[in-house]
């Protein structure tokens, strides 16, 4: 699964698989062990081999599903079977595994599945399948969406697919699985959430393929006109009624799957919530979506309810709210605080009269708040509302759902749930803020303060907002206060590197085998070492702070890049190529240059232009070691990687998926290293190509209703991004290179409306990558470039926004990582990623790891051996 929330279940402070939890509840075993059979844990399974038994590489893969109050007598079935005939097999290990896998937001590939057999050939893939559904006859689980089922079993399902941990590297570092087509070509193991053969396979179990379905999807009496959101659970949709013309909405529950941590299923919930529905339309009308219809087709139960028109609230705020567009007049911050004490009203006056009935809604949060055509709101979503009597619904949205300590505080509040998540929504159309302030409410006061710097914060919004953070009047603060950092922003921003670069090194852990640094959820899927999400990036991030890395870090670095040398992919951000220079910048040239060189032989070299993970990234490896050593054949390897990248034919295909932007992924980035290699050999061909690429990239700019230029992560994701890994804040310090060294009218004009877009008084988290500290990097690198002293007191004020996201811990602080569900020590959206940006806007350009400029003096100095 990969995503941090399933990453965020296994510890409660640090990201970590989650086959690493603790105590995951009961333990799964089968019951009979025959002789010479043993168990191995790998992950959230426990795989089954045995004396004498055959594997295979690939063939039809036997999934079995089950529901949660069975999973045991459905276990030792398939391990009764599997063990008779010799078969490999592999089951959840435990209860909370299997709650994870059929959660309602889990992974749609890994759905329903509880055990998965391996068949030698086709002819035991055969006789094993009919004996288990023979033997699991009456038995019922979730449909295994990848899959096709066996005849008419309810639990017994296959697919054809690889075995073996058969894969290559993708160039972003994670694995892509591979197995054999029937005309013997190596192709991706699909794992879509439906049934696919690969080419020149045919299915043996059946006597006939089922013909496709062609057309609109009809759900009894309902068209599908669009998948509004597909779930696990089973998904929504807005459809039409044929018989009436009238727009509706289909909520789906499937069958044995969609849990929530206490064992509810979607099924269960659905009723659940028809039942919710009907009273309270009967009790309240308009507090809830009227309810149509309750009907089962096939295995899987469909509500049908009013359609409610509007905005979800997210979307709604990012299309009002002046404080995500730039410069913008006061009045317009007045009319807005005013559209949201109506939307706020509406809530109140919902919640009023669902709690006049005996009921709590139990998820107030911006996904369950629609906001209408004429201003006011509809609560939606009734999954989660439950009477006052019993307790709290175990699925509130994080950040949206009071701590564990202020329940305890409030024991007969029995509508506290709503309370604290309306003054969460009522936070959320002033700022994306929440998950900081449960560690630290202190911090909502530095909010307040950058803010008020737009426009002011009204009271009443505020004491809404901040209702249930008061910080402790007694703890002495653990961070700046408001009038401190106006004070004395350079001074603040200083002591917050340092705690920030303390509290780094506090939390190295180098006899740990699996990282060195807590790491964000990506790292368990691409490597722990590289600069994005592993140690190289934390040692660079020391290196460019001036800062001391301890002896058993670096020895540990040294040994992981030897050890992980052939098994890496090429590029800067996750692979040999980022790590070399890391190690390079340690003394370690020599290990440097292998790796360099092994990142040029890399084939994702060849058919990878990128920044992050290809020739580009390479390249500006190349240039960095030539500039540790002066040597003309690192140059000459630079310069190779850029003619190589200017002869490309097909630039599109060898960038980000579906034609890319941004600084990592898209032409830019490639612009990035063409500067930086013309300025290194003085040939003006590297930056004329760079220019062209620029402006191909400006090409694909979105202009938003202030004026500003934002830019969509590709083709198809049309949501536009602020930030530095995808959005205008990494495309700005491209623009920053060319209009200095080329002063071209279009990078000219068009530098000041990308710079407009990032400059934001707040974002959902704090990291350098995708967050707050790489639009405060690009305002330090703005400011510099104009030298105007107003844009730096505003790069400043900026960088000093940061404060807000910091978690004091002991005498360091703490950064959240990607969510902002855990803490996190990498480059990508941890400490140090923070501690570059801090140190970009406190000394100036540098030596970071996707650029290469001139030291400032302070750095030559602090860094000179």
């Amino acid at each position: 699964m990969f995503d941090a929330l399933s990453d965020a279940l296994a510890d409660e402070q640090f990201y970590a698989p989650l086959g690493t939890m603790a105590d995951p509840g009961r333990r799964f075993a089968p019951a009979r062990v025959p002789a010479g059979w043993h168990g191995t844990d790998r992950d959230i399974w426990t795989a089954w081999d045995g004396p004498g038994v055959r594997r295979a590489e690939q063939g039809w893969k036997i999934h079995v599903s089950a529901r949660l109050e069975r999973v045991q007598e459905v276990l030792d079935t398939v391990a009764d079977t599997c063990f008779a005939e010799g078969v490999p097999f592999k089951h959840v290990s435990a209860r909370f595994f299997f709650l994870a896998l059929h959660h309602k937001h889990a992974a749609r590939s890994q759905s329903g599945k509880s055990c998965t057999v391996y068949p030698a050939d086709t002819g035991t893939a055969g006789r094993v399948l009919a004996l288990l559904a023979d033997a699991l006859h009456g038995e019922e689980g979730a449909y295994v969406l990848t899959d096709r089922r066996y005849r008419d079993s309810r639990t017994v399902h296959y697919r054809y697919g690889a075995f073996a941990r058969r894969s290559r590297l993708r160039p972003d570092g994670t694995a892509e699985p591979l197995l054999t087509d029937g005309y013997g070509h190596q192709v991706p193991d699909v794992r879509q959430p439906f049934f696919v053969l690969p080419d020149g396979v045919a299915d043996p179990f059946v006597a006939e393929e089922p013909a496709p379905h062609r057309g609109a999807i009809r759900i009894r009496d309902y068209e599908v006109v669009r998948v509004l959101q597909p779930s696990n659970a089973g998904g929504a949709y807005q459809a039409r009624d044929t018989r009436t013309g009238r727009l509706v909405l289909v909520k789906e529950a499937r069958a044995h799957t969609g849990y929530t941590w206490d064992g509810a299923s979607a099924r269960e919930r659905l009723r659940q919530e028809y039942d919710i529905l009907t009273a309270v339309h009967a009790g309240a009308p308009g507090v809830c979506p009227e309810p149509l219809e309750l009907f089962t087709a096939w295995e899987h139960d469909f509500l049908v309810m009013e359609h409610v028109e509007g905005l979800p609230l997210v979307k709604w705020i990012n299309h009002s709210s002046p404080g995500l567009r730039a410069d913008r007049p006061v009045q317009e911050f007045d009319r807005y605080h005013a559209d949201c004490r109506r939307v706020l009203a509406a809530l109140d006056t919902a919640l009023d009269r669902l709690h006049a009935l005996g009921l709590r809604f139990g998820d107030v949060s911006p996904g369950n708040v629609i906001v209408t055509p004429a201003g006011d709101a509809r609560l939606v979503d009734f999954e989660s509302v439950t009477p006052q009597v019993d307790r709290p619904a175990r699925m509130g949205t994080p950040g949206f759902a009071p701590p564990p300590g202020l329940a305890a505080e409030h024991p007969a509040d029995p509508v506290l749930t709503d309370r604290y998540g309306l003054a969460a929504v009522a936070l959320t159309l002033l700022a994306p803020f929440h998950n900081a302030p449960q560690l630290t409410p202190a911090n909502l006061a530095l909010l307040r303060r950058d803010l008020a710097a737009t426009a002011p914060v009204p009271r009443d919004l505020w004491q809404r907002a901040t209702a249930f953070h008061r910080p402790d009047g007694n703890a002495p603060p653990a961070l700046p206060a408001p009038e401190e950092v106006d004070a004395d922003p350079l001074g603040c921003l200083a002591r917050l590197a340092d705690r920030t670069a303390r509290g780094l090194l506090d939390l190295a852990d180098p006899d740990r085998p699996d990282w060195v640094f807590p790491p964000s959820p990506l790292a368990f899927h691409t490597n722990t070492l590289c600069v994005a999400y592993g140690t190289a990036g934390v040692v660079h991030a020391l290196h460019r702070a001036g800062l001391p890395v301890p002896d058993h870090v670096d020895k540990r670095l040294r040994r992981d890049a030897l050890t992980a040398a052939d098994t890496l992919p090429p590029g800067l951000a996750v692979g040999s190529a980022g790590v070399g220079r890391v190690l390079a910048r340690a003394g370690h040239l020599d290990e440097a240059v292998d790796l360099l060189r092994t990142a040029d032989r890399h084939p994702l070299t060849a058919a990878t232009t990128t920044l992050a993970g290809g020739r580009a990234g390479v390249g500006l490896a190349w240039l960095a070691l030539h500039r540790h050593t002066g040597d003309p054949h690192h140059l000459e390897r630079a310069a190779a990687a850029g003619d190589a990248v200017l002869r490309t034919p097909d630039l599109t295909r060898t960038l980000g998926a579906h034609d890319a932007r941004g600084l990592f992924h898209g032409r830019s980035g490639l612009a990035l290293f063409l500067h930086h290699l013309a300025r290194a050999t003085g040939e003006q061909h590297y930056l004329a190509a760079g220019l062209g690429l620029l402006h191909e990239e400006l090409d694909r700019a979105v202009e938003l209703p202030d004026g500003s230029l934002s830019f969509a992560d590709n083709s198809v994701n049309r949501r536009v991004m602020p930030y530095l890994a995808t959005g205008s804040a990494g495309i700005g310090t491209v623009l920053l290179r060319y209009a200095a060294a080329t002063a071209d009218e279009r990078c000219t004009a068009a530098l000041p409306r990308v710079v407009a877009d990032a400059r934001k008084a707040c974002a959902a988290q704090a990291g350098l990558h995708d967050g707050f500290a790489g639009l405060a990097y690009l305002l330090a690198e703005h400011a510099d470039f104009t030298r105007d002293a107003a844009d730096r007191r505003n790069a400043v004020r900026i960088a000093t926004g940061l404060l807000k996201y910091a978690v004091p811990h002991g005498d360091g602080v703490r950064w959240l990582g990607t969510g902002s569900l855990r803490f996190s020590a990498d480059v990508a959206s941890g400490s140090a990623g923070i501690l570059l940006a801090l140190h970009r806007a406190l000394h100036g350009p540098g030596d970071d790891w996707f650029t290469l400029d001139p030291a400032h003096p302070q750095e030559n100095e602090r860094n000179r051996p």
